[in-house]
């Protein structure tokens, strides 16, 4: 038996509770650019990020010096890429409607990111495609004890450094490869002034021997 099975059975063996979002959590919507307050650039004193509605850094808009929201939070993209969540550790400041959401103290806030990124939202398909705090505070959570809560987190935190592992190894690997197809590629391309190909039958057979392992 797991760590987690035990943990259920010990305290939760008939099941959790599902409760809205907006029951376990506060939120709330970015406003207008602190445009007194704001740099393009990260500085000593413009230090605090400006999120907007994004995907990881295309959603920094710029720094300001005065957060908008100082507890661990999400934050949820109403707007093109609707959706799209991200977990906000530190003191922040969202603008241009993005929602975030924090969490009180029957949820953690690495546990509640995991939860909202299983949540398909669904949107009007009339006017202006857009997610409103009403529509993400209705949404139904699994809130179980904060020690299974611990338990699920720290799982999920092991397969997502793993796959962070696999996929820098296999990028590394993808960069070898395609290096090593554009060396074949151009000696296979290059031909000598006699008409034959530069390259010799040992880079053939090597070239064959990778292709068959590989297959």
């Amino acid at each position: 038996m797991t760590r987690l099975e035990e943990l259920i059975g010990q305290l939760c063996p008939d099941g959790v509770e599902y409760k809205e979002i907006g029951s376990i959590a506060v939120l709330g919507a970015g406003g207008d650019v602190p445009k007194a307050r704001f740099s393009a650039e990260k500085t000593v004193k413009f230090n605090i990020p400006i999120y907007s509605n994004g995907i990881e850094e295309k959603a920094i808009y710029g720094y300001t010096d005065i957060p908008k929201v100082d507890e661990p939070s999400i934050t949820i993209s109403a707007r093109g890429t609707i959706g799209w969540c991200a977990l906000r550790k530190e003191p922040f400041y969202p603008i241009v409607r993005l929602i975030y959401v924090t969490p009180n103290t029957e949820i953690l806030v690495d546990f509640l990111k995991y939860v909202i990124d299983t949540i398909k939202f669904k949107v009007p398909k009339t006017g202006i495609p857009q997610l409103t705090i009403p529509m993400v505070s209705k949404y139904k959570v699994p809130v179980p004890p904060l020690e299974v809560q611990r338990e699920i987190v720290r799982i999920l935190d092991n397969f997502t450094e793993l796959t962070a592992e696999l996929t820098a190894e296999l990028t590394a690997e993808l960069t070898a490869r395609k290096k090593q197809y554009e060396y074949y590629r151009d000696q296979l391309l290059t031909f000598a002034e006699s008409g034959r190909m530069l390259v010799d039958r040992q880079t053939d057979r090597q070239t064959d021997r990778q292709t068959d392992r590989q297959s």
